[in-house]
């Protein structure tokens, strides 16, 4: 915790900082080098070469100064204590007369008491000038970031999802809240909107953004989240609303999801989709959501290092060139195929790679085929998402991460959620896995690096194929039929080495 300090600068040089404790100490000692010195010494003090013991007593303001990043201050007091230090070696040097230590302490007093003052000043100013631009970015309801803040961290989300980072924006809005001013006053309109604000707080991580956008409608900007994320985040924000309790009973909302897509052409594009998602949700009932469908495109993958992608409009389709990265290239992933027609989908899948290149590329190649995808980085994290999720239509994951390995991972998932689709992805070759009866009920298994074709056919293979029904042992006890493993092009499905 600091000793002292500010959290800005008066002068713009550095931000303040808590002062050491080293610092304090050579306060001290500078403190009591004249009192000691008038202590036990005092005819010396009174003499020329004793004046200057005095000037330590500069030290300990001109070390607050600094700390607090007061520069201006600290730079006169540092200035000053060299010119009085010189100009009285100076003056004994030459024999030439000193002033009296009563005229020498006040015009120092004086000297400190101006350089403190003009720097407390500057920080009440500054203190003064943060506290409007605060003001001007915050609600001041709920405190929370306002419609313009929202908007300035809006467009560098934009950029950033150009980039190819997925990008989400949630719209939500209030169920019938005009019926609550009107039944039970503003007052209680005003609670609401307190509650809700502060549970919208609550679950949004730092890196993103959640604003009051006007009236009783919120907007959250999701960095690295894609539509299914999104859903994951309304879910914990209903969660946490839900805990409060209102004397005319339960509150709800609506909410549309965007997730950026080519067609974008701006940030105002993605709010209209999440617009529209959200009066969708509006019309299905309210209290719930909706995503909005991405814009219809034609994509064209040219490989990394071609021009910025291009947009061509024929006639209400949009033709785009999106640029393939080098960690989509690296990850073995190809997205070349053009020309080449791929199975599609609308199931929700669950990829999992401890690699962020692999993850990444895969994800971006399902999500193209029209799956609803959400990533994880290791198998905690697919389990915590899963069980967020209504249902995982076919879990794809690499066989050996860090902690949960994706045998264990497939295991797991099945205790809790029972007989699933896997398709295991590994860069290890056929040769260093032994063949044996692994777990999920549905299952194949591809080697790294994946061909686009060639992972498109593998998930619509496992999605169509019929999960087997459980065949009871003598024991009375329930174990999976005959696998679907003949899916693979290998004779069986791989298990761990020990």
């Amino acid at each position: 915790m600091p000793i002292l300090g500010f959290a800005s600068t008066a002068g713009g040089a550095h931000d303040a900082s808590p002062v050491p404790l080293r610092a304090l100490g050579l306060s001290l000692l500078a403190l009591a080098a004249p009192i000691l010195g008038s202590v036990f010494a005092p005819d010396w003090m009174s003499q020329e070469s004793g004046v200057l013991l005095w000037l330590s007593a500069l030290i300990p303001p001109f070390l607050l100064t600094y700390y607090r990043g007061w520069m201006g201050a600290s730079a006169a007091l540092a200035a000053g204590m060299a010119a009085l230090a010189l100009g009285n070696v100076a003056a004994v040097a030459l024999g030439l007369a000193i002033p009296e230590f009563r005229v020498l302490f006040w015009m120092v007093t004086t000297y400190v008491a101006v350089c403190i003052g003009i720097g407390l000043l500057a920080e009440l100013l500054r203190r003064e000038v943060a506290a409007a631009e605060a003001m001007a970015l915050t609600d001041v309801l709920t405190q929370m970031p306002n419609r313009r803040h929202a908007a300035i961290f809006l467009d560098a989300a934009f950029a950033s999802a150009v980039r190819g980072d997925p990008v989400s924006v949630v719209m939500v809005d209030l169920d019938r809240f005009k019926e609550v001013n009107d039944r039970h006053g503003h007052r209680a309109g005003d609670d609401v909107l307190r509650a809700f604000a502060d549970a919208l707080q609550v679950v949004t991580r730092r890196m993103d953004l959640s604003a009051r956008w006007g009236g009783e409608e919120f907007l959250s900007i999701l960095h690295h989240c894609t539509g299914e994320g999104a859903e994951i985040f309304l879910g914990r924000l209903r969660k946490e609303f839900e805990t409060n309790r209102f004397p005319w009973g339960r509150v709800t909302f609506s909410a549309g999801i965007a997730q950026y897509a080519p067609g974008m052409k701006s940030a105002e594009a993605m709010l209209g989709a999440a617009d529209e998602a959200l009066y969708a949700a509006k019309g299905a009932g309210r209290d719930c959501h909706r995503i909005a469908a991405a814009p219809p495109v034609v994509s064209e993958i040219v490989p990394a290092g071609a021009p910025d992608p291009v947009v061509i409009v024929e006639g209400e389709t949009e033709r785009v060139r999106g640029v393939l990265f080098e960690g989509d290239e690296a990850a073995g992933v190809l997205l070349v195929d053009r020309g080449v027609p791929l199975p599609r989908g609308d199931e929700h899948l669950l990829v999992v790679d401890d690699d962020r290149d692999s993850r990444r590329a895969l994800g971006k190649l399902l999500r193209r085929l029209g799956y609803r995808v959400v990533e994880a980085p290791d198998g905690e994290s697919a389990l915590a998402s899963a069980r967020s999720l209504e249902r995982v239509d076919l879990l794809v994951t690499d066989l050996v991460m860090p902690g949960i390995s994706g045998f264990s991972l497939t295991k797991r998932l099945q205790e809790e959620r029972g007989p699933s689709r896997v398709l295991y992805i590994s860069g290890r070759v056929q040769e260093e896995v032994e063949w044996a009866s692994a777990p999920g009920a549905v299952q194949r298994y591809l080697h790294k690096p994946v061909g686009s074709a060639e992972l498109a056919e593998a998930v619509r293979d496992i999605l169509d194929a019929p999960i087997p029904r459980p065949v009871r042992s003598r024991g009375g006890e329930s174990h999976p039929g005959p696998s679907a493993s003949s899916l693979s092009t290998q004779p069986s499905p791989p298990t761990e080495l020990p």
